[in-house]
């Protein structure tokens, strides 16, 4: 998956003047001149509670990424490349003006913020939602000014009558067996890093790694079994904030043998603030809200640094490894079901993107072990296909007829892993461009599974190689090539990530990341491939050791807008091969017209 899409249709944007002149009175009160209102929550998270979905409730803009803010005269939305669609058309109507992220001519957030506040000015913003290293950065660019940073309040709260508060669902047990390694074991190989970088308190803000850590999942996020905590690991404590009540009664008793300290909530700015002078306390200072890192005392020796949990967790272990085949045998089972009802309902013309959608959730739920969707699934036919993060809603739906393309990207949580995969169908008659853009698509796909790569090979690397057969076209996509993703959790996961942009991290055996490259054309039709892939070992001589990458998506592709002229016999070996994995996994799950569907569909080409 591309991205988390908006929650609803891109219907256009209600108009938000009155929540803006809203917002400017509450900025007037208080002496603002610029308010920042980010896509994060308190945990720098990606997507977030209603709670914090306040960027949408003022703009309009559903989408998971980008940033408004709004001065005496103006607002602006900065997003990136995968929303520029969905932006521009949810932004028509209000005074808001996109700022297309990354192109030319189009001023950075901080650069345009430092314009439009003059001297002695108040920039505000809430101080839980921006990271310590990004107001850093905003006071870099406020150096040559002298203007005020108010953070401690959240003007939200004085216009947003109906606010959603903050959930507190149930937090559950992750079982042992499915995680691989106890809570016990994974506090020990932190404390080992710790340790080794002469730290004493560790600070963890961010809650897929607290989901990790502690084995425990809740439902606090739509789609990403996490619960809102921090948390601090010492030498010889463990304290976990959260509401104590919500948690499962097992759960609890795996805590206490734990040694877990329990603390309420919002109980760690005090803990913070009353930390001793010799407290070596490490920290990201990306995901550490700017709040709560203003409590930290000056005298405590910060570590800043990526955090060892994040690291931990993505290098999956064996147990998760093993689990994790089970997971997509059962995902690949219920796509195939899936794809054999689409192919033969397509012709009766009463299909849409949102039934589609409700169908494959229906197969899906089948298994006993499905534990919901990795995120809302992505029904887009035609010309909304285009739109990297469309969702349908019964307003914005297209009828599927009988030509064209039809991209589905989905994925659903289970105990023993997280799926996400993208696949696009032939709906009948296509054009020589639908064709053609399709297998250049596969044969990007292709490229980075096939790729080996030496050992300390970062992300940007395996980006270029895979967009190589787009690029000899002059064709390119804006979006990353990969993402990390999680062990029941959330669907996207770092560090990794093969990306045009610069990460420095090291693509290491354990690690998943998702192979999806795609091509978009505006209004006519969307492409995109993906599989979750596995880097693991390969070889290994005299020019070190050499990676690659293993299939763990098991679903076909869809063959018939292939044009083979354009593939080579390389390309066409892999994909026969795959296709022979999948049919081979699958069968024992899968009988009667299901499993005569698979064999045909897995055919050589």
């Amino acid at each position: 998956m591309v991205n988390i899409p908006n929650r609803s249709g891109l219907t256009k944007s209600p108009k938000s003047t009155k929540k803006l002149q809203d917002l400017r009175g509450a900025m007037a009160e208080y002496g603002i001149d610029a308010w920042i209102i980010p896509s994060s929550d308190a945990h720098n998270s990606e997507y977030v509670a209603p709670h914090w979905e306040g960027r949408a409730w003022i703009s309009g803009f559903t989408g998971s990424a980008g940033t408004l803010i709004v001065t005496k005269d103006k607002a602006a939305l900065w997003t990136d490349g995968r929303y520029f669609i969905q932006a521009s058309e949810q932004l028509t109507g209000s005074e808001i003006t996109l700022m297309k992220d990354g192109q030319p001519e189009v001023p950075s957030m901080f650069d345009w913020l430092t314009e439009a506040v003059s001297d002695q000015g108040c920039i505000g913003f809430d101080g839980a939602t921006l990271s310590l290293s990004q107001v850093r950065n905003l006071e870099k660019k406020l150096a040559a000014k002298s203007v005020t940073l108010k953070f401690d309040q959240d003007l939200l709260n004085d216009i947003w009558t109906n606010r959603p508060a903050l959930p507190a669902e149930p937090v559950f047990i992750h079982q042992d067996a499915h995680a691989g390694k106890t809570l016990t074991e994974k506090v020990t190989e932190v404390r080992e890093i710790l340790k080794e970088r002469k730290a004493t308190e560790l600070l963890i803000t961010t809650l897929d790694d607290i989901a990790w850590l502690f084995n425990l999942r809740g439902s606090d996020i739509d789609c990403n079994p996490v619960f809102l905590a921090y948390a601090l690991i010492s030498p010889d404590s463990i304290t976990l904030f959260t509401n104590k009540e919500r948690i499962e009664a097992d759960a609890l008793s795996a805590m206490a043998k734990a040694g877990v300290e329990l603390a309420a909530y919002d109980e760690i700015l005090d803990r913070l603030s009353t930390l001793t002078d010799n407290t070596h306390l490490m920290i990201n200072p990306a995901t550490t809200g700017y709040q709560l890192a203003s409590t930290i005392p000056a005298s405590i020796n910060l570590i800043e640094d990526r955090l060892p949990t994040t690291d931990l967790k993505a290098i999956k272990n064996s147990t998760e490894i093993e689990r994790m085949k089970d997971c997509h045998r059962r995902d690949g089972a219920a796509m195939v079901r899936f794809i054999r009802w689409l192919e033969s309902n397509i012709p009766t013309g009463q299909l849409n993107e949102v039934n589609i959608d409700e169908q494959l959730l229906q197969f899906r739920s089948e298994s006993e072990y499905f534990r919901g969707v990795s995120f809302p699934s992505i029904v887009g036919y035609a010309g909304h296909g285009a739109i990297c993060h469309y969702r349908a809603d019964e307003e914005s739906a297209y009828s599927i007829q009988n030509k064209g393309l039809l991209l589905i990207d989905s994925g659903a949580q289970y105990p023993d892993g997280t799926t996400d995969i993208t696949r696009t169908f032939a709906c009948g008659e296509m054009t020589d461009e639908e064709k053609r853009d399709y297998t250049l698509v596969m044969k990007s796909h292709i490229a980075l599974a096939t790729a080996r790569f030496k050992e300390g090979t970062r992300g940007i690397q395996l980006d270029a190689i895979t967009r190589q057969p787009l690029w000899s076209e002059g064709i390119d996509f804006n979006h990353g090539t990969g993402h990390g993703v999680g062990y029941f959790l959330n669907v996207h996961e770092g560090p990794q990530s093969i990306s045009p942009r610069w990460f420095d991290v090291a693509l290491k055996p354990g690690m998943l990341v998702t192979n999806e490259p795609g091509i978009y054309r505006d209004s006519k039709h969307g492409v995109r491939l993906e599989n979750i892939m596995l880097i693991a070992e390969d070889i290994e001589n005299e020019f070190g050791k050499f990676f690659k990458l293993v299939p763990m998506t098991l679903a076909p592709f869809d063959t018939r807008p292939l044009l083979k002229d354009l593939m080579t016999d390389a390309e066409i070996q892999w994909l026969n091969s795959y296709h022979a994995t999948v049919r081979e996994a699958l069968s024992p799950l899968l009988d009667g017209h299901d499993l005569d569907w698979l064999k045909e569909a897995t055919e050589k080409l």
